[in-house]
């Protein structure tokens, strides 16, 4: 018995020093003290034994935003402490595919685990990639019916912006998206030359269906905008406003 309440003690100390380096303000815990104090020294082992056996069991640090907010210094405390390193030369075989040159990253930069899911929507219904993007919406210019597996989501453009992949942006919401245009001469480019580049490729906004659509919106109800004059500028009026019309 001895032998469990010291290992017992051993553990609640090492959880103490964790969640109060993660949360400085006590509450998990406290949270965490309040689950084990009640138990005794044999339900305690019975409990870890049953934790360390289910790798589906967790013990969790609970955020409330502006009550106790999980802080970079008190990540990078903890991680110290635990002495996890937070930071590594990543090798990016990939980009060469020869495993006697491989490309290490100059710097260290950010490393961890993420626990990705895969929705039984996605797993089931749309694990298919799409062979062609002629289907479309002739209101968005957005792919449409059978075709709609090539759109990009609104996550995936929030990440390419937060990455500022701005060739990516221009490639993916132009030619491969609603610029008809464009798509076409980037599609006899390849055919002609086998590649082609963006800067070969017109970018004219009264060629994005998109664009052109959104603008009509305002223009039925009154509104006249620069969403599709260059330098974001009005052209100039033909005649004379009338005063007070």
């Amino acid at each position: 018995m001895a032998d469990i309440t010291t290992k017992r003690k051993k553990v609640m100390d090492y959880l103490k020093n964790f969640y109060n380096r993660l949360d400085p303000t006590g509450d998990n815990w406290r949270i965490i003290r309040e689950k084990f104090e009640p138990m005794s020294d044999d339900q305690f082992a019975k409990w870890m034994d049953r934790f360390f056996k289910d790798p589906k069991q967790n013990l969790y640090l609970e955020i409330v935003e502006y009550e106790r907010d999980l802080k970079i210094e008190n990540i990078e405390a903890c991680a110290n402490w635990m002495k996890i390193p937070l930071f590594e030369r990543v090798a990016m075989p990939y980009l060469t595919g020869d495993p006697d040159n491989v490309i290490v990253t100059p710097d260290p930069v950010p490393v961890g685990y993420i626990h990705e899911k895969r929705m039984p929507q996605t797993l089931m219904k749309k694990s298919a990639g799409s062979l062609d993007i002629s289907k479309r919406n002739p209101v968005t210019g957005q792919v449409t019916g059978e075709d709609k597996n090539a759109r990009q989501s609104d996550q995936e453009v929030y990440s390419l912006v937060a990455l500022n992949a701005m060739n990516a942006l221009k490639e993916f919401m132009g030619p491969r998206a609603d610029d008809s245009v464009a798509r076409d001469q980037m599609a006899n480019e390849i055919a002609k030359n086998g590649y082609v580049s963006l800067k070969d490729l017109s970018d004219d906004p009264y060629d994005k269906v998109a664009l052109n659509t959104f603008n009509m919106y305002f223009l039925m109800m009154g509104f006249s905008t620069n969403l599709l004059t260059p330098l974001g500028e009005l052209p100039p009026t033909e005649k004379p406003r009338i005063p007070n019309q």
